[in-house]
């Protein structure tokens, strides 16, 4: 306890980066870790405490799975708001890309057994555009992947990622393994092991793991690009975690100087060097210029010595600063543009409560305190008829698939008992059941450990959506009025609280 103070007065106040990797000394980090090898930092450690008991502190607030829920439904695109290019839900199941769940999203995805992706989840989702905004002090630029994946499921197969990543666990709890040798040592793009059919040589999987470990909320894992690592769920516990990338493998020494050079070069008054080499360069054609006069070992010596005078450190600085800069404004740009139109719309639809004008959101109000009930058969009907109709003025979910059909939830095989429960007791007691309760009642029904939060919320919030439920809380209350809300919430209703669009994120939407 007393080391994790000590570290943490030597930081600065409010430095993200060291929030982030507490108990860890920054430069101590930066001098002896990065890009060197993995390391976890542990939430325990950090406050100096056991694992239970440990304070939340790292540099973004902390989330429920409600928050998780909404995330991915804005990422899939339940509003009729423009998610920003480069942003996509991508569903992953048997450790293969499915487009399965396109019609009816990540909730139902998540109910049978597959996980979901979200890259640049930062342009969706407010405390992940925060936390890239405020790591940018230490590492530039910041980029962030979402990851949820149900009970005993794995996303991915083993990989290398072309980037460093610091892994944070936000709710539930993950099996990691890094194997200790990179295969190949700082790769690009084309050279991540694992991907794109490059397998991993069999001495890196077969060697011990130099990390094994299970990351819980608040713990973070560090891994440099090119280390061979897999991550799993046990059978008893949801995971949702962000995957922090700084895309090292664009600022190589390699690429910066090279696009530097290319620059210097180009820039050059007299085009001289926008010329062709010789095409008998390297061939047996000849070793002289065209026309005559000096050799092209003479061109080549002369095209270095011209990047030796015109190239200086400030050229390399500026167009580093250039690069990271680009990538920022972009990122700004994306995540405020997408805060706004959100907010417009939540305030044209009184919180985004008009199930009429989009009912992909409805479910959205469902948290663990809403009341639900089961569905009449009208209601039914008119669920399925408002999906249709919303499908029909959207952009076309599903790519051509056809419209949405209320077919009942397709549930993972250690879940189905549960969820059959769920529905059996609210038919027997014919009354509205807080979501929270309606989880009490199922595990007092049925040993089903992997019944856990998220597939709780997930269940209700597929079932309203399907119109086997009914949102319960709005029975006898009167519509929301549409209304300007000071600070926009992405879980529409009902509240704010830390996760919601703050008011630094409304300023950077209206300017």
């Amino acid at each position: 306890a007393a080391a994790a103070a000590a570290a943490a007065a030597a930081e600065p106040a409010g430095d993200a980066f060291a929030d982030l990797i507490a108990p860890a000394d920054v430069d101590g980090f930066f001098r002896e870790v990065w890009q060197r090898e993995p390391r976890v930092f542990s939430l325990a450690d950090a406050a100096g405490t056991s694992a239970a008991g440990a304070e939340w502190r790292r540099p973004i607030p902390r989330p429920s799975w409600t928050d998780c829920c909404d995330m991915l439904t804005y990422a899939w695109g339940a509003a009729p708001v423009e998610v920003p290019d480069g942003c996509e839900l991508l569903v992953f199941q048997g450790k293969q890309l499915t487009h399965g769940y396109d019609v009816h999203g990540p909730c139902a995805a998540l109910l049978n057994g597959a996980s979901c992706v979200v890259n640049h989840a930062e342009y969706v989702w407010p405390a992940f555009t925060e936390l890239c905004s405020q790591l940018r002090e230490r590492l530039v630029h910041v980029y962030c992947n979402s990851y949820v994946t149900p009970p005993g499921c794995q996303a991915v197969p083993p990989h290398a990622d072309d980037r460093d990543v610091f892994v944070i666990q936000l709710c539930g709890c993950k099996r990691w393994r890094v194997w200790g040798e990179a295969p190949v040592k700082f790769p690009y793009p084309d050279e991540q092991v694992g991907k794109s059919g490059l397998p991993i040589p069999a001495q890196v999987l077969n060697a011990k793991p130099a990390i094994e470990c299970v990351l819980r909320p608040g713990d973070v894992l560090y891994m440099p690009r090119g280390y061979v690592h897999e991550a799993f769920c046990t059978e008893a516990a949801s995971s949702w975690h962000a995957t922090l990338a700084v895309a090292t493998h664009d600022w190589s020494w390699s690429k910066i100087l090279s696009g530097a050079v290319a620059e210097t070069l180009d820039s050059d008054p007299s085009a001289r060097w926008r010329e062709a080499v010789p095409l008998g360069l390297g061939t047996s054609l000849g070793t002289r210029l065209a026309g005559g006069g000096a050799s092209v070992e003479d061109a080549l010596q002369e095209v270095l010595d011209f990047v030796r005078q015109s190239l200086k450190v400030s050229s390399l600085e500026s167009r580093f600063k250039d690069k990271v800069s680009s990538h920022n404004r972009m990122q700004d740009r994306c995540s405020s543009r997408f805060a706004a139109d959100l907010a417009r719309f939540l305030q044209e639809t009184g919180g985004g409560a008009d199930s009429d004008a989009w009912p992909y959101v409805r479910p959205l109000a469902v948290t663990l305190g809403s009341h639900v009930r089961r569905a009449s058969d009208g209601e039914r009907e008119e669920a399925l008829h408002l999906l249709q109709y919303a499908f029909l003025r959207s952009k076309g979910k599903g790519k051509g698939k056809g419209l949405p059909r209320l077919d009942g939830l397709v549930v993972r095989d250690e879940a189905a008992a549960a969820v059959h429960a769920a529905f059996a007791g609210l038919t027997r007691r014919g009354e509205a059941l807080t979501v929270a309760a309606m989880g009490e009642m199922v595990l007092a029904a049925v040993d089903c450990p992997s019944f856990d939060d998220l597939t709780l919320l997930c269940v209700a919030r597929a079932a309203v959506a399907g119109g086997m439920l009914v949102h319960a809380d709005a029975d006898n209350a009167p519509r929301p009025q549409a209304r300007p809300p000071p600070a926009p919430c992405p879980r529409s209703l009902p509240g704010s609280g830390p996760w919601g669009y703050s008011a630094a994120a409304a300023a950077r939407a209206e300017r």
